[in-house]
């Protein structure tokens, strides 16, 4: 008589639909967060760009229909402020530069986003300036804290879309 061990394994296919169907659910969650994270940094990053403006007074015909001076919004009336300090208001290709990552992509299992400032114009200005009057990393440093919350809370929408554990 010959010993022999049968068995029969049903579900297998099942098994795997769930697995890829939960894969498929925490990479969106992943992406939701990643997106969001990016977003916060972004608007954490321009807000430090929008220091006070300089000049409170505009003149000439290029900033006024008249050719006369006008007060800036949101200026109290002193004609200029002391040169000391950061260099105020930053707009342009500066401001517009900062950016993130279009497409999130997956590296060894990981996905991977960023945030950046890009344009070749800001190539050698962004550095000098970040080094003088720190923008980028105090905003990163402010939202670090908030950045887990939003992960937390994209995933446990994807688990409750599955039906919980």
């Amino acid at each position: 008589m010959a010993n022999t061990f049968d068995a029969i394994f049903s579900g297998i296919s099942d098994f795997k639909k769930g697995a890829t169907e939960i894969q498929s659910k925490v990479d969106k969650a992943s992406l939701a967060a990643i997106r969001a994270n990016q977003n916060k940094i972004k608007t954490a990053v321009r807000a430090n760009l929008r220091g006070e403006p300089r000049w409170t007074e505009r003149s000439g015909t290029a900033h006024h229909a008249d050719g006369g001076t006008f007060q800036v919004p949101g200026t109290t009336g002193q004609k200029n402020s002391p040169r000391e300090g950061g260099p105020g208001r930053m707009t342009g290709d500066l401001y517009r530069g900062v950016g993130a990552t279009k497409k999130p992509r997956k590296e060894s299992g990981t996905w991977v986003g960023g945030v950046g400032i890009g344009l070749k114009i800001n190539n050698f200005k962004k550095g000098i300036l970040e080094a003088k009057y720190p923008y980028f990393k105090p905003a990163v440093d402010k939202v670090m804290p908030l950045l887990r919350d939003t992960y937390v809370t994209a995933y446990n929408k994807a688990i409750d879309k599955q039906g919980g554990f």
